[in-house]
């Protein structure tokens, strides 16, 4: 069976005023992860009305996965969804949720597998909770411009967002502007014009500066 590729509406919702983390205010890791649990709790009891950005933030600062690396596991359930294992994919997007339920790439992952399985209903509250957090990227700006950059917890939400807004990567630039770090990353979008769309990466330098971390971004 083929896999199926499902791409979701992102309601234009363009608040001005761009929310931004520095430093010194991304706080006890402690705090943030109480703080995760709390928000995930409600998630899990069906509360979709929540601060999903608060949510992404505490997810990233509280470390929540700790040795678990969602990257390889997300690497892994796409090679299991791309090769037809929809069960074994949609187990892999399950077992990163308990991880983090702000882990975007895991609810796709796991949407899709159950739409092929045929299974509606828990892929609809799939699709609701990954709408929920992709408008919250959408609320913190438009993309088109530093002041306006839609505001990114870390490269992965990046990527996810693009792939919802369907336009295709194509190159990436960090740079520092105004006190604030940004992604200026060129796409071509689904008419074949390319663009420029702009992330605020604040969150991920600060942590990186705090780990003591060489260079940008960890892919």
């Amino acid at each position: 069976m083929r896999a199926v590729k499902v791409f979701l509406f992102i309601s234009s919702i363009l608040v001005a005023g761009l929310h931004s983390y520095s430093q010194d205010q991304l706080g006890d890791p402690k705090v943030a992860h109480a703080k995760y649990d709390e928000l995930a709790a409600k998630v899990n009891g069906g509360d979709l009305k929540i601060d999903w950005q608060a949510l992404r933030l505490a997810a990233r600062v509280g470390e929540v996965c700790g040795d678990y690396d969602p990257v390889e596991a997300n690497k892994r359930a796409k090679t299991l969804y791309d090769g037809g294992d929809f069960e074994g994919a949609l187990k892999v997007a399950r077992e990163i949720e308990q991880h983090s339920i702000a882990d975007g790439q895991a609810h796709l992952t796991a949407m899709n597998s159950l739409i092929v399985l045929g299974r509606k209903s828990e892929a609809n509250k799939e699709q609701s909770t990954l709408r929920a957090l992709l408008e919250s990227i959408t609320r913190s700006g438009d993309g088109k411009s530093p002041k306006t950059a839609w505001f990114a917890v870390g490269i992965q939400e990046e990527f996810i967002y693009m792939y919802a807004l369907q336009v295709q990567y194509k190159e990436q630039h960090s740079m520092k502007q105004d006190g604030h770090w940004y992604d200026a990353v060129l796409v071509t979008d689904k008419s074949g014009k390319d663009k420029v769309v702009w992330f605020n990466t604040d969150t991920d330098i600060a942590l990186l500066d705090r780990a003591g971390t060489e260079g940008h971004h960890i892919y």
